[in-house]
């Protein structure tokens, strides 16, 4: 048991080190040599965990998002907050997760541009890799119909609605440069104002 462990740590130790180094240098400039001099081995040893360079940056990213879905299930297992609180702090450990990973989105939005130009479906990749996310909302959503929280609104329009929030949330940080996200909270709590039963009202 005691071989699988090991290489299971030493796995993420590389991801996370290569992650930091996508970071600083882009996705371009890094290479294979360059990640397994930051972690301090072969690229012999290196070759045992991954084949190329892209495979992982791939799981650096598959293993940042599973960390954020961690910190996203705390919110939706908490039992003293509402429907409407729980998709509100939601939103807000969502967007402090962009704002805090700004330059990662850039380097993220470099790499499916390149990967675009392989022909590879990069919106399926996309979707799959945040299919979870969008179960979480869609599910808090659907508790919160049922408990009388938000109104009987079509699910799906809702998800996406609430969803196009945090693609442009990616765009504000990629494309217009900006660090601060408040606005975009703002927009996420008054779209959920418009879902949720008035008050005193069923």
């Amino acid at each position: 048991m005691a071989v699988p462990v090991e290489h299971d740590k030493r796995k993420h130790e590389i991801l996370d080190k290569a992650l930091t180094l996508f970071i600083e240098e882009g996705y371009e400039d890094v290479t294979f040599q360059k990640i397994a001099d930051r972690c301090g081995i072969t690229r012999t040893t290196l070759y045992i965990y991954f084949k190329n360079k892209r495979e992982i940056f791939s799981w650096s990213i598959k293993q940042l998002t599973n960390d954020m879905e961690k910190e996203l299930l705390v919110v939706v297992q908490d039992k003293t907050l509402t429907t409407e609180a729980c998709l509100r702090k939601l939103f807000q450990v969502m967007l402090a997760f962009c704002e805090s990973r700004a330059k990662l989105f850039q380097v993220l939005m470099a790499y499916l541009l390149q990967l675009q130009k392989t022909q590879v479906s990069v919106n399926e990749r996309v979707h799959r890799r945040f299919l979870r996310l969008h179960h979480l909302i869609t599910g808090v959503i659907i508790k919160g119909q049922k408990s009388g929280d938000f109104k009987a609104l079509p699910i799906k329009k809702v998800e996406d609605m609430l969803y196009m929030i945090l693609e442009n949330a990616v765009f504000h940080i990629v494309v217009l440069g900006k660090t601060n996200l408040d606005d975009m909270q703002e927009i996420a709590n008054f779209t959920i104002d418009q879902i949720c039963m008035e008050k005193g009202k069923e």
